[in-house]
């Protein structure tokens, strides 16, 4: 009867651990992309259709230029990779559209679009995180 009491205690245990680091890495994870929202960033026009930068998507697509979040609306982690016209999480699996739609889980929230504009030559992006 011991045994079993302490087996429960345990798994309680563990799991009110696991908990309370998955609450901290959320709030880090957040914490990081509202910082980096509160910078204008100026990168160069790219002959691509997509072009992934630090916390940027780019996407160039019928002479209009969309700037999304690179990171998934799941947990954080950075988009960087694209595969026959979708944006793909690395960590769990996310697809989205190159609107930000989602397209597959588990995200299930639209990536963020950042405002920005190109310069007045059409040489640079202004984005306005």
């Amino acid at each position: 009867m011991k045994a079993e009491n302490r087996r429960t205690f345990l798994k309680i245990g563990g799991a009110g651990i696991l908990a309370f680091f998955a609450l901290i890495w959320n709030k880090l994870t957040l914490n990081h992309i509202q910082i980096s929202k509160q910078k204008e960033v100026v990168v160069p026009v790219s002959n691509k259709e997509v072009t992934f930068t630090d916390d940027y998507i780019i996407i160039q697509q019928n002479g209009e230029t969309t700037v999304l979040s690179s990171h998934c609306t799941h947990l954080g982690c950075k988009i960087n990779a694209t595969e026959n016209g979708r944006l793909l999480c690395p960590c769990h699996g996310s697809a989205y559209d190159l609107q930000g739609k989602v397209l597959q889980g588990p995200a299930f929230k639209n990536l963020e679009r950042i405002s920005s504009e190109i310069s007045a030559d059409g040489r640079q992006i202004i984005i306005k995180g």
